[in-house]
């Protein structure tokens, strides 16, 4: 488990994938070390399921979400990435800020899907299989 006062990644071994959960605003600094260490134990574990809870998170800045699209999205989906359950944000312009991500996610072949709770993301990571 990696754990700040801004993030928390896990591994959940029951379904094979590692569940990242952010708080408040990330500097671009700590939004970026966050995910790398999300990929590390991706890798690890030879998973290829993340869940991610951002319904706390403020907001993932415009430089980040280029950074996901040009660096972040191709290394996780070289890696084998092929589920992403999303917990969706609070905040509205993060909301935004998803919804960039998330399309850059549907040009490879990785699935994403929405959920508004914990539980319905987790059932549905349990039913997806490699």
């Amino acid at each position: 488990m990696e754990s700040t006062e801004i993030y928390k990644i896990t591994y959940e071994h029951d379904i094979n994938a590692v569940l990242c959960k952010w708080y408040g605003y990330a500097t671009s600094n700590q939004f970026r070390e966050s995910t790398e260490l999300l990929l590390e134990m991706l890798e690890k574990h030879k998973a290829y399921k993340i869940l991610v809870d951002l319904k706390d998170m403020i907001l993932i800045g415009k430089e980040d979400q280029d950074w996901m699209d040009r660096t972040y999205i191709p290394k996780a989906t070289t890696m084998g990435l092929k589920f992403v359950a999303c917990i969706q944000p609070l905040y509205f312009f993060n909301k935004i800020a998803v919804e960039s991500i998330v399309y850059s996610f549907n040009k490879t072949p990785v699935t994403v899907n929405y959920f508004e709770n914990y539980e319905d993301a987790i059932n549905w990571l349990k039913n997806m299989q490699d």
